[in-house]
């Protein structure tokens, strides 16, 4: 199998290519490599959620912001009875692999009033629209930082999240 980023070849049962980390296969919508971000602290640009139309209610997305994989979104599907793991474990549901990231970093949780984030005792933290959180409801649009990777949280219906 070829990757799909820089065309090394990679044995069949690689899940990140050996060359440059980026995910073989996007079977699962929720687990890949994350490139490192290094952006400036601008204006963010507002995601459409047009793209969202076929997702359950509920249900929203990480939109990374900027880098060689712009526009990749992971899905984080309206279950009450799972979480979404985010750090540098590869057993995370989300696996962000640099040192600013610790290994069981945050977690996203979905209840009837919608999604929250909640930090695992990180030594860097979590952010969202650049303040240091414990945990918080989400809303659409908001910037979520866990070390140096910024994602857009866009939610499927636009409205606000737990």
């Amino acid at each position: 199998m070829n990757c799909t980023v820089c065309g090394h070849l990679s044995e069949e049962h690689d899940r990140f290519c050996s060359a440059c980390g980026a995910a073989l296969s996007f079977t699962s919508e929720k687990t890949g490599i994350i490139p490192l971000i290094q952006d400036e602290l601008g204006e963010m640009e507002t995601l459409s959620t047009d793209d969202l139309s076929t997702l359950s209610a509920g249900a929203a997305q990480l939109v990374v912001r900027s880098g060689p994989l712009e526009g990749v979104r992971f899905t984080l599907p309206a279950n009450r009875e799972n979480t979404i793991s985010i750090g540098r474990a590869p057993e995370n549901d989300i696996f962000l692999d640099d040192v600013t990231v610790s290994r069981k970093h945050a977690r996203f949780d979905f209840n009837e009033l919608g999604w929250s984030i909640h930090d695992s005792g990180s030594l860097n933290g979590t952010y969202v629209n650049r303040r240091r959180v414990d945990a918080i409801a989400l809303q659409d649009q908001d910037e979520v930082q866990v070390g140096k990777y910024r994602f857009v949280f866009v939610t499927s219906s636009g409205s606000s999240a737990s």
